[in-house]
C-alpha cells in the first residue's frame, strides 16, 4: 500500500460552510475515532455538536470520567437519539482511540497534500448523501480538483468484479466512455477489474470520475492503481470518510459501498459473482430507491451469476448499453429527500404524498412491473401500492399496461 508521498496537488479552495475551525477539527478527530456508518455517533453530533461529543470521548479516554458516568451525564440531552441506550458501551469503544485523536494534525497534513475535509454544512456537500439518514457520514476527506456537489449532480455508479473477464471490462469501458460523452459522471471504488476499467474510460474521455475509498485518501489502494488515481485528480476526486492513514478493511469496503450507491442516480452492476461486493452496493441502492441495472453474461460464467440473480429476482433492470442506462435515469426528477426549492412550482411531484413518491421511485420507465413487485420495491403493502398507483395515474406520472405499471417520462421544461 502506498504511503503519503505520491506527490501533492495544489490545495483547492472551495467555499466553506458556517463552521468554525474548532468544529471542523473536532469532526476530523471523530472520523479517526469512529468507524464509518456509526449511527449513534452521527446522532450525538447532530444533537450536541462535534466539539461536545469529542470532549465527552476524551473525558472517558483520559479517565476524567467513566463511560457510565459520562453517559449518565448527557442522558437527558440525548433521549431522542437512536441507540442512546448503548452510549456507555460506545463511549468505552470510542475512548480506545480518543487519546490519539488529532483532528488538527489531520487537517494540516491533508492540506499539505492538497486535500480537504468537506462537511454537510459546506456548499460542496453532495445533497444526495443526506438520503442515508443516520448512516450519513460526518464528513468526507476529498482529494482532487472536482467539487463534489457539482460533479455528482449527474452520476452513475459502475461497479463489478475485481477478477473481471475481458467481456466485463469491455462492457464497463464502453459504458463509462458513453456515459462520460453524455456528461454523466462515473462513480466507482477504484478497485481492480470493473472499477478500474470504468475509471480509465472516463479519464480517456476527458470527463471527471470519482472514486470512493475504504481507506485514507493519502494512501492509494490498491497500490498497483496508483497511476490511475493520479490521473483522476485533475478534474475528478478521490473520496473517503476514513481518516488519513487508515487501512482498508473488509467492513470498511462494505460500508464504503453505501456512499457509492447514495451519490449516484443509478447503480450498474457490470459483472459480479455470487458473493461479489458489488451486490452489496446494489442492495444499498435498492434500499435508497435508486435505480439498479445489471449486464447479462454467459450462463456458464461464474462472473455473471450475481448479475443474473439480481435480474431473476427483479431487483435490477437488464441493461446492455448506455442507452439502456440513460433510460433508467430521470435526472430532471428530484430524489425523494432532496431539496426541491429549485424545481418548477407546477411540478406534479411536489404535490405527491410521501407514499406516492416512494411508489414512483419504485417504478421503471422501461419495463412494466406488477403490483407485487412494486410493493416489494417500495416497502408497501399491495393495497397501499395500488392506492398510490391510482393517484400517480391521475397525475399523469404512471400508466397501466398489460404486464403491469410503468413510469411515464415527463417532458423537459
Amino acid at each position: 500500500m502506498d504511503g503519503a508521498d505520491e506527490g501533492t496537488e495544489p490545495a483547492q479552495g472551495p467555499t466553506r460552510g458556517n463552521v468554525s475551525d474548532d468544529a471542523r477539527a473536532a469532526v476530523a478527530a471523530l472520523l479517526r475515532i469512529g468507524e464509518p456508518g456509526d449511527g449513534l455517533m452521527k446522532g450525538l453530533v447532530d444533537e450536541m455538536g462535534p466539539r461536545a461529543v469529542l470532549d465527552l470521548i476524551i473525558a472517558v479516554a483520559t479517565r476524567q470520567a467513566s463511560a457510565n458516568e459520562a453517559a449518565a451525564g448527557v442522558s437527558t440531552a440525548i433521549g431522542t437519539v437512536a441507540g442512546a441506550g448503548q452510549l456507555s458501551e460506545a463511549l468505552a469503544r470510542w475512548a480506545v482511540r480518543g487519546e490519539e485523536s488529532a483532528g488538527g494534525r489531520d487537517l494540516d497534513s491533508m492540506q499539505r497534500l492538497g486535500s480537504r475535509l468537506v462537511l454537510p454544512t459546506d456548499p460542496e456537500w453532495p445533497a444526495a448523501l443526506s438520503d442515508l439518514g443516520p448512516a450519513a457520514p460526518l464528513g468526507l476527506w476529498v482529494r482532487g480538483e472536482a467539487l463534489l456537489r457539482s460533479v455528482l449532480l449527474r452520476a452513475v455508479a459502475v461497479v463489478g468484479a475485481r477478477a473481471a473477464s475481458s467481456y466485463g471490462t469491455k462492457c464497463a469501458s464502453d459504458l463509462a466512455w458513453d456515459l462520460s460523452a453524455r456528461g454523466v459522471t462515473v462513480v466507482s471504488g477504484g478497485a481492480f477489474g470493473i472499477d478500474a476499467a470504468a475509471h480509465r474510460a472516463a479519464i480517456a474521455r476527458d470527463h471527471p470520475t470519482v472514486a470512493f475509498m475504504a481507506g485514507g485518501v493519502d494512501r492509494f489502494y490498491p497500490a498497483a492503481n496508483t497511476e490511475l488515481f493520479r490521473q483522476m485528480l485533475p478534474g475528478g476526486a478521490i473520496v473517503s470518510e476514513t481518516a488519513p492513514g487508515m487501512t482498508p478493511m473488509r467492513h470498511r469496503f462494505l460500508l464504503r459501498n453505501r456512499l457509492i450507491a447514495a451519490s449516484s442516480v443509478a447503480t450498474i452492476i457490470v459483472e459480479a459473482g455470487w458473493r461479489s461486493g458489488a451486490l452489496n452496493t446494489a442492495r444499498h441502492a435498492l434500499e435508497l430507491s435508486r435505480a439498479v441495472g445489471a449486464f447479462p453474461g454467459s450462463v456458464y460464467s461464474a462472473s455473471s451469476t450475481g448479475c443474473h440473480r439480481l435480474l431473476r429476482l427483479h431487483e435490477a433492470e437488464l441493461v446492455t448499453c448506455c442507452d439502456d442506462v440513460m433510460g433508467l435515469l430521470d435526472l430532471a426528477e428530484p430524489t425523494l429527500f432532496e431539496d426541491t426549492a429549485a424545481a418548477p412550482a407546477d411540478d406534479p411531484v411536489d404535490d405527491l404524498a410521501e407514499r406516492e413518491k416512494i411508489c414512483l421511485n419504485a417504478l421503471s420507465t422501461t419495463r412494466a412491473l406488477d403490483p407485487g413487485t412494486i410493493a416489494s420495491r417500495a416497502g408497501l403493502t399491495i393495497v397501499e401500492a395500488l392506492s398510490a398507483l391510482a393517484a400517480l395515474e391521475l397525475t399523469g406520472l404512471s400508466a397501466r399496461r398489460d404486464a403491469g405499471w410503468v413510469k411515464l417520462r415527463r417532458k423537459k421544461r
